[in-house]
């Protein structure tokens, strides 16, 4: 499975099942550094195994480009996910959310 900085993954696995994070970080044997802008914070990102995250489609350029300038915030990271992912509208579905390009 392939992920990049800035991308926006959902967990599968674990206490944090269901929830919503942008990867901050690839690191070394399958795993990532996650963080939501609320519980995790850049300061204290979650380590996740690859393999419990469904990776979607949407990468955010502006978090991105945060990460490689060393400027990310909670602020930041919060303001993309709730974007996304609007608390009042649970049908929401934007495309690059989708997993596949056939629900198009």
């Amino acid at each position: 499975m392939q992920v990049e900085l800035g991308q926006v993954v959902r967990s599968l696995a674990g206490r944090d099942k269901g929830k919503p994070y942008l990867i901050i970080d690839i690191m070394a044997g399958g795993r990532v550094l996650l963080v939501d802008g609320r519980i995790r914070t850049v300061n204290k990102p979650k380590k996740k195994n690859i393999k419990h995250l469904q990776p979607y489609r949407c990468v955010i350029p502006e978090i991105k480009e945060r990460i490689r300038l060393g400027k990310l915030d909670d602020k930041a990271v919060r303001n993309a996910l709730n974007t996304i992912f609007p608390a009042e509208d649970k049908e929401y579905n934007p495309p690059c959310l989708r997993t596949s390009l056939a629900n198009e």
